[in-house]
C-alpha cells in the first residue's frame, strides 16, 4: 500500500510512476518529470529531492533523508539498493544494484559515473566466461568526486577517488586515491578528511545557525541547539544538533526541513531518535 508520510508529499509536475504499491514516502519530497520507480519496494525518506528522468529498476530502494538525486540518472537492477542519509548523486550517472548495493551515510558521487555489479553480455553457450555479478558496498561519508567507473569493490569510510578515477580494487578507509585503474594517492593528495576539534564545529555550526537565522527571519536559538554528547540534551522541543556524532533529533517541525537543507552539504547530520 502506498504511504504518503504526512500527506506532504511536494510534486512539481505530478505524481511519479510506481510499479508497486509498497511505497513509504517521508515528508517534503520533491519530484521531477518523469521519474519512474520499477521496483517491487520503496522508501523514501524525508526532504529528498528527485530531478527529472530518474529511472529505478532495483528490486527493492531505499534511501534516507535528504538526498539529491540529479536529472538523467539509472538504477538498473534486479537487486536491492540500500542508501544512507545525504546522498549526493550527479547528473547522468548509473548506479547498478544487481549485485546487492549497500551505500552509506553522506556519500557523494559526482556527475557522469558508472557504478557496476555485473558483467553478462558474453556467449555462456560458446565459451565466454565473463558472466559474474557481485555486490558493491560504500561505506559511511564517501566521495567519488566525478566521472567515475566503479566495479563492485568494497569501498572504505571516508575515503576519496578523484577525478576521472577507474576503481577496480577495494579502497581502504581514510584514504585518497586518483588514476586508471585508481591508487593510493594519499602520500600526494593528503587524506579526504583531517578531524576538527569540537571547539571548531562548534564555532562553524554556530556562524552557519545564525546566518541561517537572519536569512529567514528567525530567532534560531529559540529552535535550535548545539551540544556535544548525548547527555546534554534536554526534553524542551528544541532540534539539537550534535557535533560530536554529527547527529540530530528529528522533531517534525517546519523549520528543520529548510535549516537541513541549508546546511548541506558542508554540515552533514543524520537523524537519531524517533519523531515527538
Amino acid at each position: 500500500m502506498i504511504h504518503r508520510a504526512f500527506s506532504k508529499i511536494i510534486s512539481r509536475f505530478g505524481w511519479p510512476y510506481f510499479a508497486s504499491r509498497d511505497v513509504k514516502i517521508g515528508r517534503n519530497v520533491r519530484f521531477g518529470r518523469n521519474v519512474r520507480f520499477q521496483c517491487g519496494r520503496v522508501r523514501i525518506g524525508d526532504g529528498c529531492v528527485f530531478h527529472d528522468n530518474v529511472l529505478v529498476q532495483a528490486s527493492e530502494f531505499e534511501v534516507g533523508d535528504y538526498a539529491t538525486i540529479y536529472h538523467d540518472n539509472f538504477f538498473p537492477g534486479p537487486g536491492r539498493l540500500y542508501i544512507g542519509h545525504n546522498f549526493w548523486l550527479g547528473n547522468n550517472c548509473i548506479v547498478d544494484a544487481s549485485g546487492d548495493t549497500e551505500i552509506g551515510n553522506n556519500v557523494g558521487i559526482g556527475a557522469h559515473s558508472q557504478l557496476w555489479g555485473h558483467i553478462s553480455f558474453g556467449d555462456v553457450m560458446f565459451g565466454s566466461p565473463y558472466d559474474a555479478t557481485g555486490a558493491l558496498r560504500i561505506g559511511h561519508d564517501v566521495w567519488l568526486v566525478g566521472h567515475n567507473l566503479v566495479s563492485p569493490v568494497r569501498i572504505g569510510d571516508r575515503s576519496m577517488s578523484m577525478l576521472g578515477s577507474l576503481i577496480t580494487r577495494d579502497m581502504a578507509s581514510d584514504r585518497t586515491y586518483a588514476g586508471a585503474p585508481a591508487t593510493d594517492m594519499t602520500d600526494k593528495f593528503g587524506p579526504p578528511i583531517v578531524p576538527t576539534s569540537l571547539a571548531f564545529r562548534r564555532e562553524y555550526l554556530a556562524e552557519r545557525l545564525e546566518t541561517f537565522g537572519k536569512e529567514h527571519n528567525v530567532d534560531i536559538w529559540r529552535h535550535v541547539g548545539i551540544i556535544e554528547t548525548d547527555a546534554e540534551r534536554l526534553p524542551d522541543g528544541k532540534i539539537y544538533f550534535n557535533i560530536q556524532h554529527r547527529t540530530y533529533n528529528k522533531t517534525a517541525f517546519r523549520l528543520e526541513h529548510t535549516l537541513l537543507r541549508f546546511l548541506l552539504p558542508k554540515a552533514k547530520f543524520t537523524p537519531v531518535g524517533l519523531i515527538y
